[in-house]
């Protein structure tokens, strides 16, 4: 049988293909770094496992409501200075994306999308049927400008993405570009959806919040900020009337994220402990930030990151050719510009959420690729 139009345009994730490859290579003996996978190489907390364990013994293993337990909305509230009916909380934040593009991408409209920017963001537009406008954002440290968002819009426009810190370049946008982002946003009726979950692994400037404004859906979640990738627990903020529209895909999509993870997360946030688990790995990617762009900007064209834990390189030639030789003579996997849109041709995303003594003997390869080196 043939699939569903709604996906025959979406191509397998780059990202996921080069994991795959790195697996197999591994399998086979072969000396392999990956720089290609977004997740932090930290082990959940001892802390919150221990406090899942025993939230599973109170009776933490059933449904919640389909907005969370009210300890992890009030938690989450009071962070970002909403009101607890203004969240809910999802089965991850790549859940309360999909939910939030079922819910406001219309079939045949217009959605904007700067690049360089996450790769999913491009595929929910493509499954709602709907025309991607990508704004290339590389003459402007690849932060979007408001003038160039105002130079695409229409009425047309049913939802525009933005990402900062940015996956894949690191960048942080300032309170006066996001404000004018939410305004432009919002004299024509479109939504901004605000993909913040990097907004606590930040080094030199703190990333704003767009929680609160009217026209704006924030996704965020605790999957890179705690170091829990598989517990998949997200959480959307936004007005009541869109997180009604929200819900209807939530309740038939996620349901809810996992009891027992959401009550931990909520004691974690409450008694100040998930904030100095936070810090603690803030400060070894600071130092692994600071290590790779020191030696990426001696070799590469490099904007230095200023949050999460990507740095988006220009590389000399075609990123597929760097990438797949770098992999094969060198045993370093990367991931290839083009994964995050038009303009990417010449970049790669090296991920330094992995271990300095990986990180440098990775760095050493990819100056010896480079300059000509020999294959060690």
């Amino acid at each position: 049988m043939a699939e569903a139009s709604r996906v025959s345009g979406i191509s397998t994730s780059l990202i996921r293909r080069m994991f795959e490859i790195v697996e197999r290579a591994k399998r086979e003996g072969k000396d392999v770094i990956n720089l290609s996978i977004g997740e932090p190489d930290f082990r959940t907390d001892d802390a919150i496992i221990e406090k899942a364990c025993e939230a599973m013994r109170e009776g933490f293993t059933h449904y919640t409501s389909n907005f969370g337990i009210p300890e992890l909305r009030s938690a989450i509230a009071e962070r970002y200075g909403v009101d607890e009916r203004n969240v809910m909380v999802t089965a991850g934040a790549s859940e309360a994306l999909l939910n939030a593009s079922l819910a406001f991408i219309e079939e045949g409209s217009s959605v904007v999308i700067p690049s360089p920017n996450f790769l999913s963001y491009f595929s929910y537009a493509k499954m709602c049927k709907a025309k991607v406008v990508q704004i290339k954002t590389h003459e402007n440290g690849f932060v979007l400008n408001p003038d160039s968002l105002n130079e695409v819009m229409d009425r047309n426009v049913s939802m525009i993405f933005v990402n900062y810190p940015n996956n894949p370049t690191g960048v942080v946008a300032d309170r006066r570009t996001l404000k004018a982002i939410a305004e432009i946003a919002r004299d024509y009726e479109a939504i901004v959806v605000s993909d913040e979950i990097y907004d606590q692994i930040y080094y030199d400037k703190k990333p704003f919040s767009l929680a609160g404004y009217e026209n704006v859906v924030v996704v965020n979640g605790f999957s890179k900020s705690l170091a829990m990738t598989g517990w998949r627990v997200g959480f959307v903020i936004a007005e009541e009337d869109l997180l009604d529209s929200i819900l209807k895909v939530h309740q038939v999509n996620g349901v809810c994220a996992p009891s027992f993870a959401q009550k931990a997360i909520a004691e974690v946030l409450t008694d100040g402990t998930a904030e100095k688990i936070t810090k603690r790995m803030v400060e070894e990617f600071r130092r692994r930030r600071d290590f790779v762009y020191s030696k990426l900007k001696g070799i590469f064209e490099v904007v230095k990151p200023e949050g999460a834990f990507y740095v988006f390189p220009k590389v000399n030639g075609d990123c597929i050719e760097f990438a797949e030789k770098l992999l094969l003579e060198k045993g370093v996997a990367l991931t290839p510009g083009i994964a995050f849109g038009e303009g990417n041709e010449s970049y790669v995303r090296i991920s330094y959420a992995t271990s300095m003594e990986k990180l440098k003997v990775a760095m050493e390869r990819i100056e010896e690729f480079v300059h000509g080196g020999k294959t060690a």
